[in-house]
């Protein structure tokens, strides 16, 4: 990218919105300390390096919504303004496109706001929420398998949104119109629910983005209450936090990734920030402040890591990836 636009961007990556490294003790004592395993806020001399941007010219990205890696590095994202998948080598060149419209298996039908997730076998799940379901392919694209219709019943999709597999391979599906986690197999049976219509612990409304730590913890964006919720592995509500303190201005969280440590990252859709929680959603540091216009990122959707930590965010205005290096 230009150096111009690149300066831009590097400027817009502020830690909250004054701009500091969040303070770190210095111990005094002779005593050995533990080594933390979280992630270390940037400073101003360390700010994070866009690698490069995907846009797919000059069949440019509509509307892209989810995003995933695989094992060898291959990036899947979902391109809802025109009801495709498209695939790119690391570098970001297109090496595929699953681009059939339509309700047989293997087309899809307004990928609008509809997430992709991997599971350990490179393995490639859809939310097809136009068709009311989600779709199991292998890496290459070959279909396997689909559940879902349309309905609130178990197994049933009213609009679909978030996706997120286990360390097991089961799937976890958000849905804003039916405000409830449903957990399947990996095959697609479905195994439990929770959640319900409201603003208590446990409850939400217009559920989004949703992940699964390596202990089993699931984490989602609860949207309209403008907060994250984390569960246990069986559904137990175990914490909530708000989007937005650490600038006093309300965050409107839309997708979650969380990282090898168990840090939480958060794409804000109104403002155009990410920010990032501990494990218990305490916060560390941000990208982006109060000024929507200055925000490093556009209508951020999805969010996801590569195997050497990379982080790769979907900009929905503007059709665009950004793939940046973390300190």
């Amino acid at each position: 990218m230009k150096m111009q636009t690149f300066l831009v961007l590097l400027g817009a990556l502020t830690l909250a919105s004054c701009g500091q490294a969040v303070p770190v003790p210095v111990d005094s004592t002779n005593t050995p300390q533990p080594v933390s395993t979280q992630t270390v806020a940037p400073t101003p001399a360390t700010l994070p390096n866009l690698l490069f941007e995907i846009t797919n010219d000059p069949d440019r990205l509509k509307d892209p919504y989810g995003i995933a890696v695989n094992s060898n590095g291959a990036i899947y994202v979902t391109d809802a303004g025109k009801n495709r998948m498209l695939v790119f080598d690391p570098s970001g060149k297109l090496i595929a496109q699953w681009d059939k419209k339509g309700s047989g298996e293997g087309e899809f039908n307004s990928l609008g706001f509809g997430g992709l997730a991997i599971d350990s076998n490179d393995n490639v799940f859809v939310v097809d929420n136009g068709n009311h379901r989600v779709q199991k392919f292998d890496k290459e694209g070959n279909f396997i398998l689909q559940w879902g219709s349309a309905g609130a019943d178990d197994g049933q999709f009213v609009r679909a949104i978030g996706i997120a597999i286990d360390s097991v391979g089961n799937v976890y599906i958000t849905d804003d119109g039916n405000p409830f986690v449903q957990k399947f197999d990996n095959n697609g049976a479905f195994l439990m629910k929770w959640g319900g219509k409201g603003k208590e612990d446990g409850q939400f409304s217009h559920a989004t983005g949703i992940d699964v730590d390596a202990n089993g913890n699931i984490f989602v964006a609860d949207y309209e209450n403008k907060r994250v919720q984390k569960f246990d592995a069986s559904g137990n509500f175990l914490v909530a936090w708000n989007m937005g303190d650490d600038i006093n201005v309300k965050g409107t969280p839309e997708a979650i990734v969380v990282d090898s440590a168990g840090n939480v990252y958060v794409s804000d859709y109104t403002l155009g920030r990410v920010q990032v929680f501990d494990n218990d959603g305490n916060f560390l540091w941000a990208y982006g402040g109060k000024s929507i216009s200055s925000n490093p990122f556009k209508r951020p959707t999805g969010l996801a890591f590569d195997q050497n930590g990379n982080l790769y965010v979907v900009n929905q205005s503007g059709g665009k990836v950004m793939v940046i290096q973390l300190p």
